[in-house]
This record gives structure tokens, sequence and C-alpha cells, in this order.
């Protein structure tokens, strides 16, 4: 599927909590587009090597376009609601998200529907970010 790579967002390279929130938000935002895509390259470039979900997507998405299938485009809001600090690590924080997502429609190689995931219009997610001296990378993200 072709679909324009979202574009940066201003002050993601800020080491700042404006910066790292900007940072998550970009982050979710790729993440309908290598679904649709299988382009994989802004993604694990943002990646931790370490990071159990994004590494886990990497995984889904090259399952889906390694066997022909490929999952329709779809829309999503990605707003940040907050941000915390790790008491360990001053240069990780966490950042809560609320994700409003339409309905996600996978399809098989033939182009049949495999599954559908219904619209989730406020969907709670936690980004980890760490800076690593040059710029934020996502150490870990979940489902609040």
């Amino acid at each position: 599927m072709a679909m324009p790579e979202p574009g940066r967002l201003e002050g993601m390279d800020e080491n700042s909590p404006a910066g790292a929130s900007a940072s998550a938000a970009y982050f979710l935002t790729l993440y309908p587009y290598v679904f649709a895509t299988g382009d994989l390259t802004a993604w694990q470039d943002m990646s931790e090597e370490g990071c159990n979900f994004c590494n886990s997507v990497v995984e889904s998405v090259n399952d889906i376009h390694d066997s022909g299938g490929w999952v329709d485009p779809w829309h999503q809001d990605v707003v940040v609601q907050s941000y915390g600090t790790v008491a360990e690590d001053t240069d990780t924080l966490l950042i809560d998200i609320t994700i409003d997502s339409a309905e996600i429609v996978l399809h098989d190689i033939d182009g049949s529907i495999e599954s559908v995931t219904p619209a989730d219009p406020d969907l709670a997610f936690t980004v980890q970010v760490h800076w690593n001296g040059d710029r934020w990378m996502i150490a870990e993200g979940a489902v609040a």
C-alpha cells in the first residue's frame, strides 16, 4: 500500500519534556504507516534495541508483508496527555498518550479480509522515551 510517511513533529530533537512528547507522538503516528506500507525505516531508527513493543511491531509487520498480506491505511489521532519522570534515570520520561483509532482491516494474500480490529476512540498508551545524547529514542510502549 502506498501512503505518505508522516512528517516529523516540531521540537522532536529538543532535550526537553516537549521534545520527548513530540517524539513519542510522532512514533505512534508511524504505527498505521508501517503496517500499511511495510516500510520500517523510521520506526526502527527511533527504536532502542531492547524495546519489546517496537520489536513486536517489526515482527508483525514483516509477517504480514512477507506473506503477501497488507493492512488498509487507517486514520488515528495521537494526543499527549501528560509526562512523568523515571526517578532512577533523568534521561528517561514516560509519556501518557490517548489514541483515537479508526477500524483496522488486515487482508491476506488473495485480498480477503483476515481480521478487523474495531475502532477505538479512547486507547490509553504509555511510551517510555530515553534521551541518547542526540535525540529521543523509544525504550518501550504499552497499552496503559
